[in-house]
Formats: C-alpha cells, structure tokens, sequence
C-alpha cells in the first residue's frame, strides 16, 4: 500500500524518516523559545503541552530544527523588501553585495518594492541580475515617493487652510466651529493616507508565502530594508494642536467651555491614530512569518535626504512590530545606514526551532492554539490561530498527489530508497519523469558527493540503488531531492549517516 506523508501547516515539509499513512493530516507548528536573550535548547517531546481550541492533545512528534543563510547545501529562498522613497548608493552596495556574496543560481529570489512584488531570474550573469534590480527598486521608490509626497501635502494644505484663517476670526463662535471642522478634515485625510502608505497588506503577504510553499521548497529567509521614516512630519499639525489645547485651557469655565468635550475627543482619535497598532493587531502581520516559517531580517535605516523641519517622523510603535516580527521568527534586526554591514550580521545569525507534530482530526473551522513548557520564565513563539479559510486552503493541497521519498537505507556504502506518488502523464505510452539530486555533506557543509540524473517510470514507484564513495569515512548528512518534472513538485529528504 502506496503511503505519503501529509504535513498540514502553512508550509509544508517532509518530516524526515517518518512516514504516514495516507489518511493521517498533521499539523506541523514552528515554535521558537527563548529565555532572556538566549534560545532554550535540549527540550523532549514531554516538556511541552498542547491545547487545540481549548482541548489538551496528544503530541506525535517533536523535531529540532537550525538553519543559516550560509549554508548552501540546499536551495535557498530569499524576500528582499524595499520599503523606501529614497535610493541612495547604500542601496546600490547593499544589491551588489548581496548578489556578489550571498546568491547563488540554485537560489530564487523575489524582490518587493511598495509598489509591486517580483520574481528574479538567477541563472543569468550577476551583473544583469544588479542592473535589473536597481532599476526596478530606482524606479519604484520615485513612483511610490511622488504619490506620497502628494497625499502628505494634502495634509500639510489642510494645516495651513486652518492657520490662515484663525486670524480673521472676530468672536469665538466660528473659531470652535473651525476647530471642528479642521479636525474632522484632517482626521478623515490622515487615516486615508496611513492606509495607502502605512497599514501592511496582510493579504499580499499570505499570497507571496502561499506562492513560495507549494513552488519552491527550501528554507526561506526575509530582509527588509525599512526607512525609519514613514509618516509625514507632525510639526506643522502639533503646532496648531498646541495652539487648541492652550485655546480648551483658556474657554475652561466660560460659556464656550461645552464645546471642549468634543474638540478634546477629536484630539485624542487623532493621537491614538497616529500610532499604527491602532485598529491593527501587529500578530496579524507576524502570523504569516510564523507559519511559513520564515526568518524576518531587518535593516533600519534614516533618510538619506530628508533633514530638519521637513523629515518624516517615526512611528512611535513600527520599530517595536518589525523588531517583535524578527525575534519571533528567528531573525536579526540592526539599526544602521552601513546595508553591507547590516547584510554581513545577518548572515552571521542562527536560527534555531523545534516542530511540534500533532494529528489533525478532521473538524474544520478555527483553530486555536495553545503551547506551554514548564519553564514560565520562557517565552514562546509560534502561530496561534488557523482561519477556517487556511485550514480548508491546506486540505485541499494536502489531498493533492504528493512526491514522497522513502526506505531510506545505508549498509556499507550502498545507498538505497524509494520514490513514490509522483504523476504519471502521456497518452499512449504514460511516463513519470523525475529529475533526482544526490548530496553528501561533510562537517564544514562541503559537498563531497553529488549525483544528478533524470530518470523516466512508468510506475508510479521506483527503488533507485547506488554506491557512495568508497573513499568517505565518518559522519555526514545525506540529502536527497527528487522533483516531478510532470507535475512540478519536489521532495526532500536528510538524514545523518555514518559511513565506515
């Protein structure tokens, strides 16, 4: 009886050496832990507990994970994010280090600018994959600079509109009528503006990881490079704020005193606007990271530009969200203007994680979850919650036909293993083409054996036999890929081997 292994989460990986049967759907959670400052390593299986909507569950299995961008034994997926309005020669040395340096043509990179979201070819030459991205990150941060320098001058007319008119008030009537109106105005502005320019598209996000889990395996690491300046600069306005917070002060106990509830509250919505948290729940965005799996990587930096009276001002609360977003998906953040140097520290960090395994039981709808250890001093990091939509969008890949490798084994030095569930296509004669990688990686991540072929069934089955090197000695880590080229999908499988 033909068996996959059907892994039910937003990402979905092969657990490597354990196979399911082909009516079991699990649910694999990346939980990352930390005590203080430092990751807590060494855990079991027991020392977790699992509640799914409230209801204590068994735990299947418990598996440890660490990646780094610098391993390159396997294929790599990276997101550069550029969320700018200035391009400077930072910019410039940051592209042409990370192609130099860190991307390899096995890789798949995907750029996102603010104005649109785009897949890099890797197999041209590095200078053409620069030049094409320079363009695109130049052209798009103009574009995207000019429509917000447009919506913040909106803003600043709303301002100055008020200003010129205090001085022609005669009675204060019209000026607390004005006050109200200016307000009004420049609230409805304001929170158009943070939704073009501010609030993230939590869609697009799921979009791009959904696009990147069923196309392209491999781990996935994120790098966004953020201009600390985001929102239009607030003198102008906290002027005349301060001019109507001495104006309540000076009507307190007069007949026009009534009227402060109101100008006051629409101050405060003001204020509490301002804040980008407000009516958005920062895991809304940390979510998708979590159950992709994917390491968030950030680089702060200050306009290049922008200075004094006229520089945008911070938002008091994005550092916290997108520094919150890195820890939590065992990334690096670091605030500085030197890109290279910020690239360079990225590729130095770790990142480890465990998979709790639990076996999904067929209900539909929301799930919560709920993971705790017995250490109450550790904080834990994982995806809390699966929308009904997610779960129905995960069963529907799952019952897909799937590529599975299997009956991994080595004695001696002879390697054998299955592959099965990968499609059958043709029409008179039906054939399943599989394009399969071989690797053998010693302990400083060198490949030392590498074996490629393409081989057609027509059986939906194969058992492949081969000799490793007689030559190898010791501990390394076997890694077999094997992609359907009729139905473009991939397998992976690792383990590590001794060989005597």
């Amino acid at each position: 009886m033909k068996k996959n292994i059907i892994i039910l989460t937003i990402m979905f990986f092969l657990v490597a050496g354990t196979i399911y049967s082909a009516d079991d759907i699990y649910l694999k959670i990346p939980v990352r832990i930390y005590k203080g400052s430092e990751y807590l390593k060494g855990l079991s299986k027991e020392d977790f507990s699992l509640k799914i909507n409230g209801k204590v569950r068994s735990i299947e299995e418990l598996l440890t994970g660490e990646r780094s961008i610098n391993d390159i034994s396997e294929r790599r997926n990276f997101i550069l994010q550029f969320n700018l309005t200035d391009y400077g020669k930072n910019i410039t040395k940051s592209i042409n280090f990370f192609i130099n340096e860190v991307l390899r043509k096995k890789d798949n990179l995907i750029v996102w600018t603010p104005v649109k979201v785009y897949r890099i070819r890797t197999d041209k030459p590095k200078q053409n994959i620069i030049s094409d991205i320079e363009k695109i990150v130049k052209n798009d941060s103009f574009n995207y600079k000019r429509l917000k320098e447009s919506a913040r001058e909106r803003l600043f007319s709303i301002v100055r509109k008020f200003n010129n008119f205090i001085p022609n008030v005669k009675d204060s009537n019209p000026y607390i009528s004005s006050i109200l109106n200016f307000l009004n105005e420049y609230s409805r502005e304001w929170l158009d503006f943070k939704s073009k320019f501010l609030m993230p598209d939590i869609g697009k996000y799921y979009g791009v990881f959904s696009l990147l889990t069923q196309k392209y395996p491999g781990e996935k690491y994120f790098v966004n490079f953020q201009q600390r300046e985001v929102i239009p600069s607030l003198k102008k306005y906290n002027n005349v704020k301060r001019d109507i917070t001495n104006y309540l002060s000076n009507i307190a106990g007069t007949s026009e005193s009534s009227y402060s509830s109101s100008i006051a509250n629409a101050l405060k919505k003001i204020d509490k606007s301002m804040l980008l948290s407000d009516n958005f729940d920062p895991e809304k965005l940390i979510s998708p990271f979590k159950g992709a799996n994917i390491s968030y990587n950030l680089i702060l930096f200050h306009s290049f530009r922008q200075s004094g009276e006229d520089s945008d001002s911070v938002s008091p609360d994005l550092e916290g969200i997108l520094r919150n977003i890195s820890r939590s998906t065992g990334g690096f953040s670091i605030n500085t203007n030197d890109f290279v140097k910020g690239i360079e520290s990225i590729l130095k960090k770790s990142d480890n994680y465990y998979f709790i395994i639990y076996k999904f039981n067929g209900k539909k709808g929301e799930k919560k979850i709920e993971i705790e250890i017995g250490d109450k001093n550790a904080k834990l990091f994982y995806k809390k919650k699966f929308l009904p939509g997610e779960i129905d969008l995960l069963i529907k890949l799952a019952s897909e036909p799937k590529i599975t490798i299997s009956e991994v084994k080595t004695k001696g030095h002879d390697l054998s293993f299955t592959i099965s569930g990968f499609s059958i296509t043709g029409k008179k004669k039906k054939t399943g083409i599989m394009k399969v990688e071989i690797k053998i990686i010693d302990k400083d991540r060198n490949s030392v054996m590498n074996k490629n072929n393409t081989l057609r069934a027509e059986k939906d089955s194969i058992k492949i036999s081969l000799k490793i090197t007689p030559e190898l000695k010791g501990f390394f880590k076997l890694e077999i890929t094997a992609k359907d080229m009729n139905a473009n999908k991939t397998a992976s499988f690792s383990k590590y081997i001794e060989l005597k």
